[in-house]
């Protein structure tokens, strides 16, 4: 991965409350997402998917994850932070042999350096020119997702409909302990009657167990969307969520640890 310019207020502008770097296999030790579901943003990184990562309060982890996701970028990917308020687009041109991707620390309107209104608008177009995006919002499901970027921000529907992974998160408390876990994740795409969603995971919240990719309709989807064939997908999938569960078993979980682990499984499929 490369980056065309430095981090502004990544994490947001919160002063004291300033969270702490993750890897994804420490992610996984939370419970917040399992194996099988961080080998899927995997391979949608691998492939310049667009992901937006949302909860309504703030602590529940949505950039935390984006950014070890970034682990996953192939090398040649080049990434650019927006700065919020009076954001430039300086970016280079988008490219058939690599991904662009566009890191939007938030969209919302609560501080200078998020993203609100025509920049919001001006993401999503450049997603539609080929760019991939990667942001977060304040929103509980898949729906208020789309309402917030569409009626809210005046995104083009069409446009937000490239969305790969809509993933809603959530943060409570149980037995005295603070749990954060994925709700669920939805791909969209353009259907006669706007914007369809196809469920591609969920937590069942009472057993805190999860779904993800069980039915042959949402691998098939998102094998699609992501330019791989179906058979391609299903063996890297599987592939990928046994290197994530062997970490997870011995537990090499330190961000260095996981980079270099991660860079031996690339360096034996070229």
């Amino acid at each position: 991965m490369r980056a065309v310019n430095q981090p502004e207020s990544w994490w947001g502008w919160h002063g004291w409350n300033q969270p702490e770097a993750l890897s994804i296999v420490q992610i996984m030790q939370t419970g917040t997402l399992p194996p099988r579901m961080a080998a899927a943003f995997w391979l949608g990184i691998e492939h310049g998917a667009s992901f937006v990562f949302a909860a309504e309060p703030p602590g529940a982890g949505k950039t935390t994850i984006l950014t070890a996701l970034l682990a996953f970028a192939r090398d040649e990917t080049l990434v650019y932070f927006t700065r919020g308020w009076g954001e430039t687009f300086d970016l280079p041109p988008p490219s058939d042999d690599y991904s662009t991707y566009i890191m939007v620390n938030e969209m919302s309107d609560h501080l200078p350096v998020y993203s609100w209104g025509p920049y919001v608008v001006k993401s999503f177009e450049l997603l539609a020119e080929g760019y991939s995006l990667a942001t977060t919002v304040h929103a509980e499901t898949v729906e208020e997702v789309i309402e917030q970027l569409v009626e809210d921000n005046d995104a083009a529907p069409e446009h937000v409909a490239r969305l790969e992974f809509v993933v809603p998160m959530v943060i409570e408390t149980r037995n005295g302990e603070t749990l954060r876990r994925v709700r669920d994740v939805g791909l969209l795409s353009n259907g006669a009657g706007g914007i369809e969603i196809e469920r591609l995971a969920a937590w069942d919240a009472k057993a805190d167990t999860f779904s993800v990719l069980e039915e042959p309709s949402s691998r098939e989807a998102l094998a699609e969307r992501l330019g791989m064939q179906l058979e391609a997908f299903e063996s890297g999938l599987t592939e990928r969520e046994r290197f994530l569960q062997r970490l997870l078993d011995e537990g090499k979980s330190a961000i260095p640890v996981v980079e270099q682990e991660v860079v031996a499984f690339k360096a034996k499929g070229e």
